[in-house]
């Protein structure tokens, strides 16, 4: 038989590699070494990020699946714990099993109560791992760089800010001033007193929808108050006979029958002249209409505003005249000149009883 250059090496090579196999399998008939077909090498991790630790392992394992890879190498997972594979996973050569510590911890959220598994050490890193969202207002406690430690309670408050405005009234004040017209002890509104309105704008922060803090941002008076006038009496009242009573401006009480607003002039006469009742023409005896006021009527004469401005005084009607008609009245003065100065006012007469 013959063979070409290029056969005759690929012999060798294959003869070579025949002589080199059953020599192995002589070794290892010779040392009882047997080759195991079905070992698998296998990265076992084991992370605890609440120790800062990280530990790796290569072990050799027959198992066909991770959880009897566990039960071999007796690794009992906690409660919270998380594997990189599922259990019943088929293991094979060259895998990577991370095992992860983990806690859990309660979280107080939106109203409601929720229990979170992490295995991330703070606060911050679970809610990233458990997706829940919080914003950069929202208050977290603890805070959410705290440390989770097992079974730890965790609140998220929602912080929002909004402001709101609003009315308020601005009571009236009230003012007294005094009425001639109005007897004593009596009232009367003269001028009605209406609130005004103050408008306020707040800053106001709520969490969880409870107010937690109120600024104020401004004040704005809308409408100013208007202040109530009352009128106060200052008239006498009448007597349970029918008599009424003044004080004047002297300080004197009058008992009358009648007030009456009148025009008020003046005027002289030579002395010892005598007037239309007979009587001598002297200071405090007045000209009056008859019809009005009857001779010989006792009278007080003054201002209109109670006597303050003037007062003629205690008089008697004692004389007529051709202008004096209806409610006019004619003082005497002892001279031309009081005359003058006194020339035509307002007055008040009343009948004395």
């Amino acid at each position: 038989m013959f063979f070409n250059k290029k056969g005759s090496k690929s012999a060798a090579m294959l003869t070579k590699f025949i002589a080199v196999f059953m020599s192995a399998v002589v070794f290892s008939l010779l040392t009882g070494a047997v080759i195991d077909l079905q070992a698998k090498q296998v990265t076992l991790v084991m992370v605890d990020a609440f120790a800062d630790s990280e530990k790796t392992q290569e072990l050799t394992t027959r198992q066909n699946t991770v959880s009897e890879f566990l039960e071999e190498n007796e690794i009992k997972l906690g409660e919270f714990d998380k594997l990189s594979m599922l259990p019943e996973d088929e293991l094979y050569s060259g895998a990577r099993l991370i095992i992860r510590k983990g806690r859990n911890f309660i979280l107080n959220i939106d109203g409601n109560i929720e229990i979170i598994t992490t295995t991330k050490k703070t606060i911050r890193e679970a809610f990233e791992e458990a997706g829940v969202s919080v914003s950069g207002i929202d208050r977290v406690e603890p805070s959410l760089d705290s440390e989770v430690t097992e079974d730890m309670q965790v609140s998220v408050f929602r912080v929002a800010h909004q402001e709101i405005t609003e009315d308020k009234e601005i009571p009236f004040t009230s003012k007294e001033v005094s009425d001639s017209s109005l007897e004593k002890g009596k009232t009367r509104i003269k001028v009605k007193g209406v609130n005004g309105l103050k408008r306020t704008t707040y800053s106001v922060t709520t969490e969880n929808g409870v107010e937690t803090k109120r600024e104020v941002i401004s004040e704005v008076t809308v409408k100013e108050p208007t202040a109530q006038v009352v009128a106060v009496g200052t008239k006498a009242k009448a007597s349970s006979s029918g008599k009424k009573t003044v004080t004047t401006a002297a300080g004197k009480s009058l008992s009358y029958s009648k007030k009456l607003t009148v025009t008020a002039t003046a005027y002289t006469a030579a002395a010892g002249k005598k007037t239309a009742s007979g009587r001598v023409a002297e200071y405090g005896v007045i000209a009056v209409d008859p019809k009005v006021i009857p001779l010989g009527t006792k009278l007080y004469v003054e201002s209109t505003d109670d006597g303050k401005s003037w007062q003629y005084g205690y008089c008697v009607a004692g004389d007529t005249g051709g202008a004096i008609k209806g409610n006019k009245i004619d003082l005497y003065y002892n001279s031309k000149s009081q005359c003058l100065q006194f020339g035509r006012r307002s007055a008040i007469v009343y009948v004395l009883n």
